[in-house]
């Protein structure tokens, strides 16, 4: 089978019409499920080869042109193919663009039946008015009879709008039934009655995709029937009401032509319900003098008709509409017409339900109530004395989970939890005389129902109903609000204790301190009443930093005693860089390991939150909560949050310590991975590379800035173009065969992992294929950890050598690097223009449409950052106040 889509499709498939969509080739993409019957072929045989051709014959090889898009008028062609049996079947195919902007065109097939040549010539000749509008409410087909009632030629009525021709019915209730059925593709019927023709019509409008077909019927003489019936109803008006009983008058066909009031009154229909109706037309529930079912053949009206004998005194009885039960005396005579034929039927009842009603008030009662018993939504189980159930109806068998043969029988005891006294309920109830209330029931295979109940004793001489609703679905959805309720306010609790970290945070200016506040502030609330700090270091192992409600000590005696459970879910959320939690309480051992020390007795539940910036884990916050049920997955989703905000705030932190430090730990560190830009080059073209300065812009990218020494530069942009993860290469200057060049990179290189691991790359030396990086992190780092941090971003990292230095800079410009507050735009900005040859005079090695270029920003943009740089480092190293504003930062 071809590609489908049913659901855009579907809908051009209407009533025994096969679609095919077919393609600019003739193959066919999508097939109705109607293609069987229509064409004799399985849809499940069509593949994606298959073509109109194949289905519909060589005629149709050649694509068909759907016609003129302007008027929309489809292309038409009668056809024939092969059914399954090697019978020929006759076919007409429409063809019609599927949409304007598409290549596809719909076929639409329908079997040709014998009349299908002579349809034209039928319709013409019909007594009906016949016309078809296509979908812009033009004439297509006008036949003999609808010419001759708007007197005009057929040939001017074609291709013409029918609210040009027929003015005087648009803005009418006709037109509104016509777009009505064209827009929900429903036929309607409406009469209309045409002033100019002074008639009535019946209008029939049958909708299609393409259009509407309209059949005129004239129904004056119909009308003008219903006019002396009316007339004939007049004139024994009088008679008629001033009866004591009921009249009713009815036609050779057994219709009601005439009904009285008092006849109305008593059948409780009012006479326009019945006037033109049969007996047929309704049940009457009708039963003779014995109470027996009274077929409607059998009512004195019918038996007149079929014999034209009068009869008297038939007593019989009837539905009436207000569900009660009606007793009549009926009696019914003929009125022969000219030829001895039966013309109307008088038929005369009179209302003896109260004489009635003594003798069948039981009998009504009983039946009564065994429908509402059968028919009720709630269980119904009637019990005798005993309890025994005698009665049971099918609602009943879906509550208590039994069959009816096996429900009759058994007692309430049967169902009843253990602890219920039963047979004391029943009694009181039985002396009571009525019980309300809820029912726990058990079922035989163990599912418990709680259902709403309602008893009433002796609802017959030693028979007790009871009524029961299943309202457990109710109670579990009422349980759920109130857990949804529970959780919202512990969501807004836990986000007021967030905001008072966010403001505890705000002044910290080292980790510490951000550790501190965060378990200080979590800490002081009843919500969380433990609140850790904790570091993996290598190995795994587990140190615990700052702490509130509970000291680090305890910590490690707490970690020490629950056989590894804690640390596991602490090195498992490192790892993952996800929170894990453990319930305290379904941990035997860790739960006496908490119930042991008082600061942490009231713990139940303990989640570990990774604090992270960019999948660097930088510690983690251990949280205890004294409710078992916290860190639901939307509490935990807002702790992860948290965890990130802690972790970017100690990473910006160690940032600037890494900016502002004079004394820092310098690693010479051999680094690859895959993809490694700089070696693979390097190994490709050959030379000695020093790396000048890496400049990070915008989406984790870089620019690297090296000199090459015997490289040739066209081998080197020819080598860069073959890997993905260089994004540009450019040659910013040449001296003699010594050449700087720039090299963009993705976030996918080792650059990224050394910078993002937190290191700042000094420099580095690529040759034979190899590259070695000069790494500066702050001194007293855990280089064991960075070095962790890196290879776990994918680059394999081997220590060279590492050394404490000191920052060499000048003082007054360190100065000004530090404290003239640039954006990290800015500074990537003036370092990428340095770096690239920008300052140079007099001969530039890079201009600013390059640089900008380069950095993926707008001249303009690139002269304003450099601009305001420039100004707030001059300020500051000049000892200006006057500073251009960072506000003028078009970023």
């Amino acid at each position: 089978m071809p590609a489908t889509n049913d659901g855009a499709y579907a809908e051009r498939a209407r009533g025994d019409d096969c679609v095919l969509i077919a393609d600019e080739t003739g193959v066919i993409r999508w097939a109705s499920p109607t293609v069987e019957r229509v064409l004799g072929r399985p849809r499940s045989d069509l593949s994606t080869e298959t073509t109109v051709a194949d289905l519909l014959g060589a005629t149709f090889v050649d694509r068909l042109d759907p016609g003129d898009p302007d008027d929309d008028a489809p292309t038409r062609r009668e056809t024939t193919v092969s059914g399954p049996d090697g019978r020929d079947i006759p076919v007409t195919v429409t063809v019609e663009d599927v949409d304007p902007s598409s290549s596809l065109v719909a076929y639409h097939c329908r079997r040709a039946g014998p009349e299908s040549p002579d349809v034209a010539t039928v319709l013409s000749r019909v007594t009906d008015g016949v016309v078809e509008l296509d979908a812009d409410w033009r004439y297509t087909f006008v036949n003999d009879k609808a010419a001759a009632l708007v007197d005009e030629p057929r040939e001017s009525l074609l291709g013409r709008s029918i609210w040009d021709v027929f003015e005087v019915v648009a803005g009418t209730r006709m037109q509104a039934a016509f777009e009505r059925a064209m827009t929900r593709q429903e036929p309607v019927t409406m009469e209309w009655y045409a002033d100019t023709l002074d008639t009535w019509f019946e209008i029939r409008a049958f909708p299609s995709p393409t259009g509407l077909s309209i059949y005129f019927t004239d129904v004056a003489e119909r009308i003008e029937r219903v006019r002396a019936l009316r007339h004939e109803r007049d004139v024994f008006d009088e008679l008629l009401e001033l009866a004591p009983m009921g009249i009713a008058v009815h036609d050779a066909d057994g219709r009601f032509v005439r009904v009285n009031q008092r006849g109305a009154e008593i059948l409780g229909l009012p006479p326009e319900a019945l006037v033109g109706s049969t007996l047929t037309d309704r049940a009457w529930n009708a039963l003779d003098a014995d109470g027996d079912p009274l077929p409607v053949e059998s009512f004195p009206l019918n038996h007149v008709l079929e014999t034209g004998d009068a009869v008297r005194n038939v007593e019989l009885s009837l539905g009436h509409p207000d569900e009660s039960r009606l007793w009549l005396v009926v009696g019914a005579a003929p009125v022969f017409d000219d030829d001895g034929d039966v013309s109307r039927v008088v038929v005369t009842f009179e209302d003896v339900t109260d004489r009635k009603r003594a003798e069948t008030k039981l009998r009504e009662r009983e039946r009564l109530f065994s429908g509402v018993f059968e028919g009720t939504l709630d269980a119904l189980v009637l019990a005798d004395d005993d309890g025994n159930y005698v009665a049971v109806n099918e609602a009943a068998c879906d509550l208590y989970g039994l069959p009816e043969s096996e429900l009759l029988g058994r007692h309430p005891r049967d169902f009843a939890p253990p602890e219920m006294d039963v047979d004391a309920v029943w009694e009181t109830f039985l002396e009571d005389g009525s019980m309300r209330g809820e029912f726990t029931l058990v079922r035989p295979d163990g599912d418990v129902r709680i259902t709403d109940f309602a008893a009433t004793a002796n609802v017959r001489p030693g028979q007790h109903l009871s009524a029961l609703r299943d309202i457990t679905e109710r109670r579990e959805a009422t349980a759920r609000l109130e857990a949804q309720r529970d959780e919202l306010d512990r969501l807004n609790r836990v986000n007021e204790i967030i905001r008072d970290v966010n403001r505890a945070i705000i002044a910290a200016t080292d980790r510490d301190a951000v550790e501190e506040a965060v378990c200080r502030t979590l800490g002081a609330t009843d919500t969380y009443p433990l609140a850790v700090s904790a570091r993996v270091t290598f190995g795994d192992e587990i140190q615990f930093e700052h702490a509130a409600g509970a000291t680090p000590a305890e910590m490690n005696a707490l970690q020490a005693s629950t056989a590894g459970t804690l640390k596991d879910a602490i090195v498992e959320a490192v790892e993952t860089v996800t929170p894990t939690v453990v319930d305290v309480e379904r941990d035997d051992r860790l739960s006496q390991a908490f119930d042991e020390y008082a600061a942490t007795e009231a713990v139940r539940a303990i989640a570990n939150v990774p604090l992270s910036y960019e999948g660097v884990v930088h510690g983690v916050l251990t949280i205890g909560a004294a409710d078992e049920d916290a860190f639901a997955s939307e509490e935990l989703a807002v702790l992860a949050e948290l965890g990130q905000l802690l972790g970017t705030a100690i990473d910006s932190i160690r940032t600037k310590h890494l900016l502002h430090a004079t004394v820092l730990e310098e690693l010479e560190l051999d680094v690859s991975g895959d993809p490694a830009p700089l070696p693979t080059l390097n190994e490709r073209v050959g030379g000695t590379w020093t790396l000048e300065g890496v400049v990070p812009v915008e989406d984790h990218e870089y620019l690297l800035y090296l000199t090459a020494v015997d490289t040739d530069d066209d081998a080197l942009e020819r080598a860069a173009a073959d890997l993905d993860v260089v994004e540009s290469v450019r040659v910013v200057g040449a001296d003699g065969d010594r050449f700087a060049f720039e090299l963009r990179v993705s976030e996918a290189s080792p650059v990224s992992a050394l910078l993002d691991a937190g290191g700042w790359i000094r420099g580095g030396t690529i040759e034979g294929g190899r590259a070695r990086f000069v790494v500066d992190v702050t001194a007293g780092s855990d280089v064991r950890a960075y070095l962790d941090r890196v290879e776990h971003r994918g680059v394999d990292a081997n220590l060279v050598a590492k050394r404490e230095v000191e920052r060499t800079v000048p003082g007054a410009l360190f100065d000004t690097m530090t404290e003239s507050e640039l954006t990290d735009r800015q500074r990537s900005v003036l370092e990428a223009a340095y770096l690239s040859g920008y300052f140079e005079w007099p001969r530039r090695r890079t201009t600013g449409e390059e640089l900008a270029v380069a950095l993926d920003i707008s001249s303009s943009t690139l002269h304003q950052h450099l601009r305001i740089a420039m100004a707030k480092v001059l300020s500051q190293y000049l000892g200006l106040d006057s500073v251009e504003s960072s506000t003028d930062d078009p970023t």
